[in-house]
């Protein structure tokens, strides 16, 4: 709910409580102002007491789960506020008597247990229109994440196999079944285990580490096809790889890495390493790269890197940490994830 419909609201629930008291106010024409000024200020005062819980006792003790705090406190407000509301009206009386004497003439018990009614009302009417404002919020909040969540699983379902890799590929396998079909055997099978992954395991909502670096290897031996020497790509795992983590998570930053990559002279031209430690997932890849190549600058903020953004906020929101840097000669990816859940 927007802030402009929540004023509105306000405005409507007192212009309403407004009218529905005039009748018992006492207020008719020629009688003296005193009655009016009264009025006024008896309703501002309650509007006091409204927002005191509406904007500060609500939200910052009930929100915050100290219900004894706010049920203590709300008790030792509504136990005094009576005695403050009769001072102010009091002193609406003695400005148009004209005289202070006896300012307290009058007030009893009986009179302060009165003025209960009202301010409990007003304490009450202030913290469920807070409460409901609040459950508003949270359920189109909710609805906002869920429409942001199938957004970016659809967005996954479309992206999770770069079609350019997966022509590519068949491409190199097609080359290679005259050439060594034992080879060519083996990359079908990598490229169906492949398919088989992104098929059923990525509709769960977290998969192993070890399947996700299974997946990854795959990948990698794939590509290597393309590759003259196999010492061009090191992949090294460390550490626990029993973490549970969300699946294809890492392949918009191997799929960058392997885009810009430049094989040559040196060896490794691409360096991955995942690690893991007391669910604490580290992945670092790195690459070699043309000098005058800026393809990377443009895909920094492209598709697949907004979609991973995406879903590392939802799955892991404050619990990850991307760094994306361009060195001299390569460019260094580090992600950190924290997979135990809050």
């Amino acid at each position: 709910m927007s802030k402009k419909k929540i004023i509105y609201i306000h405005l409507f629930v007192w212009l309403f409580a407004i009218f529905a008291n005039l009748p018992y106010s006492g207020i008719k024409n020629g009688m003296h102002p005193q009655e009016a000024v009264t009025f006024v200020f008896a309703f501002l005062y309650l509007m006091l007491v409204f927002y005191l819980f509406y904007i500060f006792f609500v939200p910052k003790l009930l929100n915050n789960n100290n219900l004894t705090s706010f049920l203590f406190i709300s008790f030792l407000l509504v136990l005094f506020m009576p005695f403050i509301g009769y001072m102010v009206l009091f002193f609406v009386k003695a400005i148009f008597a004209g005289t202070f004497t006896n300012f307290f003439h009058g007030y009893s018990l009986r009179m302060h247990m009165s003025g209960f009614y009202p301010v409990v009302t007003a304490a009450v009417f202030g913290s469920f229109f807070r409460v409901i404002i609040n459950w508003v919020a949270i359920v189109n909040q909710k609805a906002e994440l869920d429409k942001q969540k199938l957004a970016v699983e659809l967005d996954l379902l479309k992206s999770k196999l770069n079609p350019h890799f997966l022509f590519n590929t068949l491409n190199n396998i097609d080359s290679l079944i005259r050439k060594d079909p034992e080879e060519a055997s083996s990359a079908l099978i990598r490229l169906s285990e492949i398919m088989r992954y992104l098929t059923y395991e990525t509709e769960s909502g977290t998969v192993t580490l070890e399947k996700e670096i299974t997946y990854i290897r795959n990948f990698i031996e794939l590509f290597r096809i393309r590759l003259k020497s196999p010492d061009d790509i090191l992949f090294e795992t460390k550490g626990d790889l029993c973490a549970e983590i969300s699946p294809a998570l890492f392949i918009p930053l191997i799929e960058n890495a392997f885009k810009f990559a430049r094989f040559g002279n040196e060896k490794p031209g691409l360096t991955l390493r995942i690690s893991s430690d007391a669910g604490i997932v580290n992945f670092r890849i790195s690459n070699y790269y043309n000098m005058n190549s800026s393809g990377f600058e443009n895909n920094n903020s492209g598709y697949g890197l907004n979609n991973l953004r995406k879903r590392l906020e939802m799955a892991y929101p404050g619990r990850h940490r991307l760094n994306i840097e361009k060195g001299e000669q390569q460019f260094q990816v580090e992600l950190i994830i924290d997979t135990h859940a809050n």
